[in-house]
């Protein structure tokens, strides 16, 4: 069972009884896991509480401990002058001398007292016991001079850490100074050990509040060889985790915890009791693995318990839910009968239970939905709702960026000349034209060349143009356009800059090559330029190709005075031109014959379009098809080509045409249909039809043009590569294209009679070409000379104006019967 719900996973969906067992999961380990957190801190916090009496006691102890001996320092002080006895005729400096002399090991070994001085009544120090001691602090000199009369207590760190006590010193009835006694520290804290267990360290306090990384001289210590590692590694936590302004001084004597310790085998706490004496703190080390060990032993009992109800609880709910869940899943098996109408069947294959209220549950409401969604089914036109709306987005949009395409651009543009000249603003038209953009294609394919386009019009619309109330969309290949609603001539070229540096950051890497392309921008004011659209995009246009002639990624501002204004006027007059001659029907097919070689017969033509003027006059395409190219309208004239000649073939059907198709109409992915769509209207064999395409289009659009290949021969039609041999890779990519034939460059037939480098390359193709399947036709045929050539080496067809002239049809003349009248 748990096989079959890991396939329906897999197949798209996470069965119910999963979603159940996960949630219960869920929830039960959040509660098992907040009541393991809750024992935890309640662990946590008694131990807590309890390191706090431990702490406080502590530091009592040691403060008690060094009290004591100071206390036994002060009955000390007193006994040295009675250790001997006095004489009548010596000083007093001769008596203490003499009693120390005699008693001072007793008193180190005994009472652990390391040096004796005395303070004379004029200040002056002299030490007694033994020949060098260290210097007693100026501190305490300063407290016996301020009061002679009483005890003075100090404890010192400056190489050693001692205790000193300066006690009155009487000598015949007079007061004769003060007899200071010295004694380290150490025996106190190894008394504090045996008392507590506990190590204890005594250092600087600027040491034990952060300045561990500079290194910590501890003046006192407990067995150093194993506890200065852990004393250290405290103060250098404390000093790498503590705020400099987080850290506190407590009350004099008082302890804070510095942190807790831990090694692979044992846990340690390390607190600091803060001013012991001026300037000195006290650092105290307790081993609290055992309390540790408890607080986890406890926490994993806990988890183990939670773990089990756990399991125990999923167990229970798969076996409650077994019965629930099968019907529900004989629900799911059977909706699909919905989408196939077959709503009968579903209603007799799941009936209704009148079951009770006990009995009755969320299943045998569901199925009683589907009893009635069976007869209504509102969702349709929702659906419809969503397609329609998506066929609208899709007519506006372009696909691969997301942007608006040329279309609705020029919609957006109309809409912003009117606004700026109704409303007397100004506004900005930018075209923007990705330099070097083929380079992409040519190395790296047409795959990584979308990503370039898509990640440049991501950057242009989260970037600057996502603020100024700009309208950004895809014109086609790598052509940007922007418009500036309200925007100055400085902000126009400002938007320029911004573009041209947001564009420089798309950077893609492929196949070891690394690509980055820059924009060229041509800029145009309106209305100062001009309230046509059409004019203002060719003006653009225009500036965009001045700014490349300038260097790439420039920007160029348009100028009425510009010596290529003729050509923007031009390229306006012409795409109206174009316009009225589809309007006015002044479009029409000519036919150019294309000889069978090894026959002689002629059967097929190539389409190729002319236009009228309005006075009559043929008007050669080379003056109307670039124009088309660059505005967008030749695939209105591909469409248009495309329909009249397959409506020639229905008129004539021992006619075979070939049609070219442009770059744009290889991009076209609706163009098969439309292919298909005409066929049936006119009702003409598909096998009528072939379809050409230059090589330069299928290599700079390689995938695209494979793509129509397959589609168009699927239909039935023929395919040819055009103008074969210009391009710089023709043999690597003639194997990757399924095309029928092959249409070799007229560059290689005008001279083949005379050129033998041309003839082996004729030949090579053919060859080539025929061992592919494939068959060859030679554009450019002139003459006899060449026709014979052709036929030496095995060419399959010839086309020139020494087999016909482009001519249009007649109706005298129809077909086959026309074009062999035109050859002769």
């Amino acid at each position: 069972m748990i096989i079959k719900d890991l396939t329906r996973m897999i197949e798209g969906y996470l069965s119910l009884r999963w979603k159940a067992l996960i949630g219960l999961s869920i929830v039960l380990a959040l509660v098992n896991t907040s009541l393991a957190f809750f024992s935890y801190t309640q662990l946590a916090d008694q131990f807590e509480w309890h390191q706090t009496l431990v702490r406080d006691r502590q530091a009592k102890q040691l403060q008690a401990l060094l009290n004591d001996r100071y206390q036994q320092m002060s009955r000390l002080a007193n006994v040295v002058p009675l250790l001997v006895a006095k004489n009548a005729d010596e000083t007093l400096e001769e008596h203490l001398q003499r009693a120390l002399n005699t008693n001072g090991v007793m008193l180190d070994l005994e009472w652990d007292i390391h040096s004796v001085h005395w303070i004379k009544l004029n200040g002056q120090i002299q030490l007694l016991w033994p020949q060098q001691a260290q210097t007693l602090p100026a501190t305490l000199s300063a407290q016996v001079a301020k009061s002679p009369d009483e005890t003075a207590r100090l404890l010192a760190c400056a190489n050693q850490c001692r205790q000193f006590l300066a006690a009155p010193l009487l000598w015949q009835g007079q007061s004769s100074g003060a007899l200071v006694l010295g004694r380290s520290v150490a025996d106190a804290l190894l008394a504090f050990h045996a008392l507590t267990g506990a190590e204890a360290a005594v250092l600087p306090s600027a040491s034990a509040i952060g300045k561990a990384k500079d290194g910590v001289q501890f003046k006192a210590i407990t067995h150093p060889e194993i506890t200065r590692p852990l004393f250290e590694r405290a103060l250098y936590v404390k000093a790498s985790t503590d705020e400099p302004s987080s850290t506190e001084i407590a009350d004099a004597g008082q302890p804070t915890t510095i942190t807790v310790l831990a090694d692979s085998k044992d846990w340690y706490e390390v607190f600091v009791m803060h001013s012991l004496a001026a300037g000195i703190d006290v650092l105290i080390l307790n081993k609290i693995t055992t309390q540790q060990q408890s607080i986890s032993a406890a926490t994993r009992l806990s988890i183990l318990i939670g773990t089990s109800g756990l399991l125990l609880s999923v167990t229970l709910l798969l076996l409650i839910m077994r019965n629930s869940l099968a019907r529900l899943r004989r629900l799911a098996e059977l909706l699909p009968l919905l989408a196939s109408h077959q709503f009968s069947r579903i209603r007799a294959l799941l009936p209704l239970h009148n079951r009770g209220l006990p009995l009755r549950d969320e299943i045998d409401l569901m199925v009683e939905t589907v009893h009635k969604l069976s007869g209504r089914m509102e969702i349709m036109e929702q659906d419809r709702e969503q397609a329609r709306s998506a066929l609208i987005w899709m007519a506006e949009h372009d696909p691969l960026t997301k942007l608006l395409n040329r279309r609705r651009f020029n919609q957006e543009l109309k809409h912003g000349i009117e606004n700026a000249t109704n409303n007397n603003t100004n506004g900005a038209l930018l075209f923007v034209d990705l330099d070097q953009f083929k380079d992409v294609n040519d190395i790296s394919g047409h795959h990584m060349g979308d990503s370039l386009l898509q990640q440049v019009a991501e950057q242009l619309t989260k970037g600057a143009t996502a603020s100024s109330g700009s309208i950004l969309g895809r014109l086609g290949g790598d052509e940007f356009a922007i418009v500036l609603p309200d925007a100055s001539t400085e902000q126009a070229i400002d938007m320029a800059t911004q573009v041209q540096k947001q564009v420089q950051e798309v950077i893609i890497q492929a196949h070891g090559w690394r690509h980055q392309v820059s924009a060229s921008i041509g800029i145009v004011l309106f209305p100062q330029h001009g309230n046509n659209a059409q004019q203002l995009m060719a003006y653009a246009d225009l500036a965009m190709y001045q700014a490349k002639e300038k260097g790439r990624g420039r920007w160029h501002l348009f100028s009425p005075e510009d010596t290529g204004r003729e050509r923007a006027n031009a390229r306006v007059i012409w795409a109206e031109r174009i316009v009225d001659a589809l309007k006015e029907d002044r479009l029409e097919l000519h036919f150019q014959p294309i000889l069978e070689i090894a026959t002689g017969e002629i059967w097929r033509a190539e389409a190729l379009l002319r236009m009228r003027s309005t006075d009559g006059k043929l008007i050669p395409p080379g003056h109307f098809i670039p124009i088309a190219e660059e505005t967008g309208q030749i695939l209105t004239l591909d469409h248009w080509v495309l329909t009249h000649a397959i409506e020639l073939m229905q008129h004539h059907p021992d006619l075979f045409l070939s049609v070219n198709l442009s770059a744009q109409a290889v991009q076209d992915s609706s163009l098969p249909g439309e292919v298909k769509r005409l066929l049936s209207t006119y009702e003409v064999p598909p096998s009528q039809l072939t379809l050409e395409v230059t090589e330069t289009v299928a290599i700079n659009s390689l995938s695209n043009a494979t793509r129509l290949m397959h589609e168009i021969r699927a239909i039935g039609c023929r395919f040819a590569l055009d103008d074969f041999g210009t391009g710089f890779a023709s043999y690597a990519y003639l194997r990757q294209l399924p095309v029928n034939d092959v249409k070799i460059d007229g560059a290689f037939i005008r001279d083949i009679a005379y050129s033998n480098e041309n003839q082996i390359f004729v030949r090579a193709v053919t060859e080539m070409s025929h061992g592919m399947d494939k068959k060859v036709i030679a554009e450019f045929v002139e003459n006899a000379d060449i026709l014979e050539v052709l036929a030496d080496i095995g060419i399959d067809f010839a086309q020139g104006y020494h087999i016909g002239r482009p001519v249009p049809p007649t109706q005298q003349q129809p077909g086959r019967q026309q074009l062999l009248y035109v050859s002769n």
